[in-house]
């Protein structure tokens, strides 16, 4: 999905007899990358796959030495996105929209636990020391950090709070520990998720209303909700991180618009 559209498109450009072929990886890859919208998140994933293929080929004697990637490629970055942290009475009435047990069960954990989407997959009972806990054993790259990945948490519940002040303990834990079954998430859980959501008319209103403040309604805006109300709680930042699963600089890149900072005060 991600590697053959760019090998694709190298392979048109090679055989094409309407534009002048690229003599170099430099020319390759301006010419292979203007496909894909200049500082999206598409175009980034190309860029990296291309440079990666190219390098390789170079080193293994595959392709000539000028075809080896151009240190850099210009590129103007997109600002990036803000997510909207959906608040938790938006949460609870879109679970009590839900038809679908499994979809209700799922939406349940991504706002109690903040998780990733993908995390939904990776949900474990282990032995604590003070009892059954509740874990997340996904492993994300670190980015930049050849081959370190995060570590295992155990997760800590964030409750929801309804209109009446009540905090909502949907008893996930004990769900899980039961075996109860979440929907088929496929190989790409985040676009799975994406995709339901889209379909459900209470989620479509609350993404108008979050365009109208300049923010964006996505999946992980269960996960901001989580960073948001735990920084409202005044946790420690390390705490929050631990419980996130991040470092403190992603959390810092990511959260910093939750942190209070006191001028009002």
């Amino acid at each position: 999905k991600k590697v053959l559209p760019v090998l694709n498109q190298v392979v048109n450009l090679m055989h094409s007899d309407r534009q002048k072929k690229p003599t170099n990886g430099s020319e390759l890859m301006i010419q292979a990358l203007r496909t894909w919208e200049q500082g999206s998140r598409s175009r980034q994933i190309a860029r990296r796959v291309l440079k990666n293929f190219l390098q390789w080929g170079v080193n293994q004697g595959k392709l000539k030495a000028c075809f080896a990637p151009p240190a850099t490629v210009p590129e103007t970055r997109k600002p990036k996105r803000v997510g909207f942290a959906i608040g938790d009475l938006q949460i609870i009435s879109l679970i009590e929209s839900e038809k679908d047990d499994k979809w209700r069960f799922a939406y349940q954990l991504l706002g109690t636990y903040g998780l990733r989407p993908v995390e939904l997959k990776h949900l474990k009972i282990k032995d604590g020391v003070e009892g059954k806990e509740l874990w997340s054993m996904y492993q994300k790259s670190k980015g930049g950090r050849k081959g370190e990945k995060t570590e295992p948490r155990k997760l800590e519940p964030l409750y929801l709070v309804n209109a009446e002040g009540k905090a909502m303990d949907y008893n996930l834990q004990s769900r899980i520990e039961l075996g109860e079954e979440l929907p088929p998430l496929g190989e790409y859980a985040s676009m799975s998720l994406r995709t339901r959501l889209r379909r459900n008319k209470l989620w479509n209103v609350y993404r108008i209303e979050t365009q109208d403040i300049g923010e964006v309604l996505v999946p992980y805006s269960f996960r901001h909700r989580y960073s948001k109300a735990s920084h409202a709680e005044g946790f420690p930042l390390a705490n929050i991180c631990k419980a996130m699963g991040h470092s403190l600089e992603v959390h810092l890149q990511n959260y910093s618009r939750f942190i209070p900072d006191g001028t009002s005060e």
